[in-house]
């Protein structure tokens, strides 16, 4: 019987099949309740098993703070910050200094992260062994497979340097006897041998294996980063930031499955960044120094030839000592050029890095002219001083900026020379990287949070994409509003056809074989002399349970039928589906017992010559039926079954024939089906699928009228339009649809009443027949 349970049906809320309300969506949702329950224990226990396998991740931090800058390299003041060279790196750019290539190749180095090994393992058993090994101590092998790894094997290579070509290339490492390894290339060609703690190097590739705890026999894969790969991977391991925000903190993070290694990597990048900060600062101190060794000479002369032009003014002059507007003539002149001066010297140091149009450079330039400028207006003031003491006092005045320009340069060479050696390259560690106790992943609570999270939103999208995409029309009056096909009847799920079906289906693998052997009544009985039992041989709903709620709803489609005849051009009636496994078989076989028990006459003809199996809903076999009719090999009369019940007889589809199109379109088929309309007050066939051979079609111009059964969640709106429109072409016409196999859910509540007055009806019925059976 074609009776599968699908989906359930739900209530149209919206004018468009595909839309649903909120209330909609939560009875959707309360349906299917329990899909969305396994759904999300399914979810839960994929994230159970992840963090049980899964292999926990330390990481470790060290804390840089940046220190702020001086503000020149010649230790000069200068009248504005505009003249300054650059600023210092800020803690933005010292944090991607700290992930440059000249930070992190040393650590790379250090640690080998330009090889990594990686154990052969079985997938998901591999790591589960791993678990319950002890690092250093290999495990035994599982299930025989030796040439995996379980767990506790530990791998330390000290150098590997390989020819260009097998670079980022899978090599093997094979684990031998006492210490002993191979290293094969990809095609499993011996590249090096040798043993631990032995450098080696043969065809092209020389390496030395530090450690090597493993059982023989032991695969592992190593891989030769190209130095640009080598870092970028090890980037992606490095994380640098502010500890808080603007304050010159800065943040190292590396995170490793050791959290030993962790700690030790996070504390060589920390390290490692210093030095690079004071080779950076000690080479501008040797810079500055050098350029500073090289003006000492012009300096200090410049200093003597003051100093020689100053005595030898006063000894021709003798002078006398400088009266009070030479002293103020004197010490104003003296700041100014002081300025002069140091402008003058940090401008020669500016030239050696940047060009005269830099704006550095410019702005240097600016405040000399401002300061020359300003001078000359000074020097225009004491213009009436008299020559003698003003030339004296240009002297002593260009004697002592002189003086103190080089003594200031003397000062500053030997400062430089100190703070070279003790440099601290403007940072220092604040908090050196400790091991990590507790692994920062997997986090359990995240991960089962997230996966209670992920099952529940998974299971509302499986329910909605079965409901909405990956299944077909599940509402009987989308069927009415978009076809306008009216549905006579909606058909649950029934749990005693169920257990029908089963029985039987158990009944016959037990008795076909035993009456296959002994020349059984099964297989050699007449097809004309079978008499059927209604009452305990058949599986047929209406016949063993008539008080069942589906088949209280074929009486509703039994009665639209009833009316529809009354307006038909005979008294034909074809059950139709678009697919396989719609029901019709069982719709069929149901509304003519229905029929035959309010006193009408029916025939059921089985015109499903491919596939057809009504005669085994009565036990019977298909020998003798309508192929063999309509090939002219037995007659009408023979062919007829009687059924055990009162008014209602069989006729099967036959013997499988080479072309049952062929059959049906002969002209014997529509004089048997007028010899039947005669006799018969009603005349229902079940045809094959419409939209999956032609038969049902050439049937359709023969029938007064046909009932399309459609199931629940099975037919897509394109092929119950496809069949609608085919039944149009051939002349046939729809009366109305049956939409079957809906499983009764939580939302379906306009059926309890039907199911619960049933039940009573049974009830009251066996109570009133027990006196009588008394």
């Amino acid at each position: 019987m074609d009776y599968y349970p699908q989906n359930s049906l739900y209530p149209a809320v919206d004018s468009e099949r595909r839309q649903l309300t909120a209330s909609g969506m939560l009875t959707l949702m309360r349906d299917h309740v329990w899909e969305i329950v396994v759904t999300t224990v399914v979810v839960l226990t994929l994230a159970v098993a992840y963090l049980l396998i899964a292999t926990p991740i330390y990481s470790s931090d060290v804390v840089v703070r940046v220190d702020p800058p001086e503000p020149n390299a010649l230790g000069l003041a200068l009248q504005t910050q505009e003249a300054l060279p650059p600023p210092a790196p800020s803690p933005v750019t010292e944090a991607a200094v700290m992930q440059s290539r000249a930070v992190l190749q040393p650590v790379i180095d250090q640690f080998r992260f330009d090889v990594s090994v990686k154990p052969h393992q079985v997938p998901v058993l591999g790591p589960i062994a791993e678990k319950f090994s002890t690092p250093g101590h290999p495990s035994a092998p599982w299930l025989g497979l030796k040439s995996y790894a379980w767990g506790g094997e530990r791998v330390q290579i000290g150098s590997l340097d390989v020819p260009r070509e097998l670079e980022e290339e899978k090599l093997t490492l094979v684990a031998g006897e006492h210490g002993a390894f191979e290293l094969l290339n990809p095609s499993g060609e011996l590249l090096v041998s040798g043993t631990v703690g032995t450098p080696v190097k043969q065809n092209g590739v020389s390496m030395l294996v530090k450690e090597l705890a493993a059982r023989p026999g032991t695969k592992f894969e190593v891989i030769r980063w190209n130095e640009l790969d080598a870092v970028k991977n090890f980037q992606n391991s490095v994380k640098v930031g502010d500890k808080v925000k603007d304050s010159g903190l800065l943040q190292i993070q590396y995170r490793d499955k050791d959290p030993d290694k962790a700690a030790a990597v996070a504390n060589a990048l920390g390290q490692q960044y210093l030095n690079s900060a004071i080779a950076s600062r000690q080479l501008n101190d040797t810079q500055t120094l050098e350029f500073i060794n090289g003006e000492l000479p012009r300096l200090l002369g410049d200093l003597r030839k003051s100093e020689e032009a100053l005595k030898n003014y006063r000894a021709n002059a003798q002078s006398m000592q400088p009266t009070n507007e030479a002293q103020a003539y004197l010490q104003g002149g003296l700041d100014l050029d002081k300025q002069i001066a140091s402008l003058q010297l940090q401008r020669t140091q500016m030239l050696e890095r940047y060009t005269e149009q830099s704006r550095w450079v410019q702005n240097i330039d600016q405040q000399l002219s401002q300061l020359k400028a300003a001078k000359a207006k000074f020097d225009t003031h004491f213009n009436g001083m008299p020559a003698s003491e003003r030339a004296s006092v240009d002297l002593l005045r260009a004697q002592k900026v002189a003086e103190t320009v080089y003594l200031g340069m003397v000062q500053k060479a030997q400062q430089l020379q100190v703070r070279r050696a003790s440099t601290t390259g403007g940072a220092h560690i604040l908090d050196q990287a400790l091991t990590p106790h507790r692994p920062v992943m997997p986090q359990p609570m995240l991960v089962l949070g997230g996966g209670l999270i992920l099952g529940l939103v998974s299971g509302v999208v499986m329910v909605f994409m079965r409901r909405h995409v990956l299944v077909g029309v599940t509402d009987p009056r989308f069927i009415e509003r978009q076809m306008s096909v009216p549905v006579f009847g909606e058909i649950l799920f029934s749990q005693q056809q169920s257990l029908l079906d089963r029985n039987t289906a158990s009944t016959l693998r037990k008795s076909l074989p035993a009456a296959a052997a002994h020349g059984g009544p099964l297989m050699q009985k007449g097809a004309h002399d079978i008499q059927f039992n209604a009452g305990e041989n058949n599986r047929i709903l209406a016949a063993r349970f008539p008080h069942d709620s589906s088949v209280e709803a074929l009486r509703s489609v039994r009665t639209a039928m009833t009316r529809d005849l009354a307006r038909a051009r005979n008294n034909i009636m074809m059950i139709i589906g678009p697919t396989p496994s719609a029901g019709k078989s069982f719709v069929a076989a149901n509304l003519a017992i229905l029929h035959a028990e309010v006193g009408s006459r029916v025939v059921l003809i089985d015109a499903d010559m491919r596939r057809g199996h009504l005669a085994s809903l009565f036990n019977e076999a298909n020998r003798g039926g309508l192929s063999e009719v309509l090939s002219e090999r037995m007659p009408l009369r023979s062919a007829l079954r009687a059924t055990g019940i009162d008014g209602l007889t069989f006729l099967s589809c036959g013997v499988r024939p080479e072309n049952p199109a062929a059959l049906l379109m002969k002209p014997r088929f529509k004089e048997v089906l007028e010899r039947l309309s005669t006799q018969f007050d009603l005349v229902i066939i079940d045809t094959p699928p419409f939209l999956a051979v032609t038969d049902a079609s050439i049937i359709a111009s023969d029938a007064g009228s046909s009932l399309l059964v459609l199931r629940s969640g099975m037919q897509s709106e394109e092929e119950i339009a496809d069949t609608v429109k085919k039944v149009d072409r051939a002349e046939g016409r729809i009366a109305g649809a049956v939409f079957n196999g809906i499983p009764l859910r939580r939302s379906t509540k306009n059926y309890d009443y039907e199911t619960n007055y049933a039940s009573d009806y049974g009830e009251d019925d066996a109570t009133r027949q027990a006196p009588h059976g008394a």
